[in-house]
């Protein structure tokens, strides 16, 4: 959906308390806040009810909309922060991304080839997993959701350089990950990056 299509549906919910534009919006973005909220928070269920809330706080101010200039990054920052007040107020510090995940593009090929994609895609899950917290958080909001490296540091309320220092940090420790792996990944990589 294009900017100017959810600052029309903005006007719509704020000028016309249009219901159905705001179940657009609702839609559109839920599943990504959702996913940014289990980040930080551990509890699927805490993290609908952190959603819902944002939603609910945004219906409620709904006049306030057209002040929005980037729904975004309103709403990334919106979740981050009613998630990190409930980890204060519920003194829960741990961070979980279960589901930050890396999915490589089909591989045009023989069976051998496939199954060689799949446990790369494996192993560079695995290496995910196991990258810092805030390293993580970093590399899904750029790579799973697409965001540029500013509105991430917006949202985090970091520098873009932290932004690029963890990105730097997860490609290199993905890299070394597959350097480690049998010879066969590597001849996957070289043959899919001169494609």
């Amino acid at each position: 959906m294009l900017n100017i299509d959810i600052k029309d549906l903005l006007l719509k919910i704020a000028h016309d308390n249009d219901l159905v534009s705001f179940k657009k919006i609702y839609f559109l973005y839920y599943e990504r806040l959702l996913k940014l909220a289990c980040s930080f928070v551990k509890s699927t269920e805490v993290s609908e009810e952190i959603v819902d809330d944002v939603f609910v706080k945004i219906w409620s101010n709904r006049a306030k909309l057209t002040g929005v200039n980037n729904l975004t990054v309103y709403l990334y920052v919106a979740v981050k922060n009613k998630a990190v007040n409930y980890n204060l107020a519920s003194r829960i510090t741990c961070v979980d991304i279960e589901s930050v995940s890396f999915e490589l593009k089909d591989v045009n090929g023989s069976v051998e080839d496939i199954l060689i994609t799949d446990e790369l895609a494996k192993i560079i899950n695995y290496t995910i997993q196991r990258l810092p917290e805030e390293c993580k958080i970093v590399f899904k909001l750029v790579k799973e959701d697409g965001l540029k490296y500013r509105k991430v540091a917006e949202i985090l309320n970091i520098s873009v350089k932290t932004v690029e220092y963890h990105m730097n940090n997860a490609l290199k420790t993905i890299a070394a990950a597959i350097s480690a792996s049998p010879d066969r990944h590597k001849k996957t990589i070289k043959k899919a990056s001169s494609n």
